[in-house]
């Protein structure tokens, strides 16, 4: 006999029909905005700017970037807590452009 089988002994079985809940036929509300909501893009200066389409130096930027503060263990990025190392990485990554200017 397993332990499993000996606490099921004790439960009372179920009853069909008893274990669901009722369900109510009538219709539930549905929430709709009265006034939609318009929202603009931000930082977004092209319909494609993501990182697939960006310059090569800013790609490079952002992985010397993300690559030292994985490692770092004075860097802490929610809180902008960086190092020397790390705040330097972090202020050439914000001034390299991710499009090249045309």
């Amino acid at each position: 006999m397993s332990l499993l089988s000996g606490l099921l002994d004790h439960m009372p079985p179920a009853i069909a029909g008893l274990d669901s809940p009722k369900v109510d036929s009538r219709p539930r509300p549905r929430l709709v905005l009265a006034n939609p909501v318009e929202r603009t893009p931000r930082l977004i200066t092209s319909p494609h700017a993501n990182a697939a389409t960006a310059t090569p130096e800013w790609r490079q930027a952002r992985d010397q970037y993300l690559n030292h503060i994985m490692v770092c263990r004075s860097c802490y990025a929610p809180t902008g807590r960086h190092c020397t190392a790390g705040a330097h990485l972090r202020t050439s990554y914000d001034a390299t452009p991710m499009e090249a200017h045309q």
